[in-house]
């Protein structure tokens, strides 16, 4: 039975799961899969099918089947998969402590009770990654550490994290690691990270899609209330950039135009500097 390698995204969005897919893509070259539930390693294979199991038997409505727990996408690379969970944002952390409470007494008992598979995975790693926003940093990390403190009444994510001196977004304990999205340590989103790319990549489309965004609505970027600033700088990011994408993916949200529209240069995107911060950090703490 074939061994795997199993690293757990839990992303706050769409878009976060597009951005790490191209990481691993363009740095580690991991490719995307689609399985069926049998396929998976176990005790993902079990995993899986028992949530939509569990699920089905309740009395649901259509429009809930979609919002199973299970993984955006699916990347693989020889003996290492990785799963890149949207879990909907940092308020929405049931959902992750669910699926961790399934998983880990099944994980413990994988190499024993590997059901059909041929494969299994030996060793888990768990990543977060989340918006700093107006919170900053420091105080995201104290918010996660404290809501993963336990899963069903066991402790799991204990002790403080370790920082990097070298990247201040980056930190870990164990298997376990967390990484903020932000302009500064004191505030930002992915969208920071994100137009720079575009801006490189396609600077003459976002000077216009700057101009017409900021003469057809205003935004309060300057305010002095820190969360509204924030806020309002990462919306007009995104319509920035929703904007570029609309000749490709005419319509298309956000997240459609940075995972399929292909506007960023490869070379710019490996070599843009907070881009390659997150790639080291991720080749370090997973061993890529």
């Amino acid at each position: 039975m074939q061994k795997v390698k199993a690293l757990l995204v839990f992303c706050e969005g769409p878009h976060d799961v597009a951005f790490v897919r191209l990481v691993m893509k363009h740095f580690f070259g991991f490719e995307r899969v689609e399985w069926k539930f049998s396929e998976y390693p176990a005790p993902f294979n079990q995993l899986f099918r028992t949530c939509v199991e569990k699920h089905a038997a309740q009395d649901m409505s259509l429009d809930m089947t979609h919002k199973f727990f299970l993984p955006d996408r699916v990347l693989l690379k020889e003996d290492q998969v990785a799963l890149l969970f949207n879990t909907g944002g940092k308020t929405h952390t049931n959902k992750v402590k669910e699926l961790l409470t399934d998983f880990l007494p099944l994980f413990d008992q994988a190499a024993v009770f590997s059901a059909d598979s041929s494969q299994v995975v030996h060793e888990a790693r768990y990543l977060f990654l989340y918006d700093a926003d107006e919170l900053g940093v420091e105080n995201v990390r104290k918010h996660i550490q404290a809501d993963f403190a336990e899963i069903d009444g066991s402790p799991w994510l204990h002790g403080e994290w370790i920082t990097d001196s070298a990247n201040q977004f980056s930190a870990s304990r164990d298997d376990k690691a967390i990484y903020i999205w932000g302009e500064k340590y004191e505030y930002g989103t992915l969208e920071d990270i994100l137009l720079p790319l575009y801006e490189q990549s396609r600077p003459q489309e976002v000077e216009k899609a700057v101009s017409a965004i900021d003469d057809i609505f205003k935004w309060d970027v300057d305010s002095g209330k820190i969360k509204t600033a924030v806020a309002e700088r990462a919306k007009r990011k995104k319509s920035i950039i929703t904007f570029v994408g609309q000749r490709e993916k005419p319509g298309g949200s956000m997240n459609v135009i940075f995972d399929q529209a292909k506007l960023i240069n490869n070379d710019h995107f490996k070599a843009d500097l907070k881009v390659k911060s997150f790639a080291t950090f991720l080749g370090q703490f997973a061993c890529y």
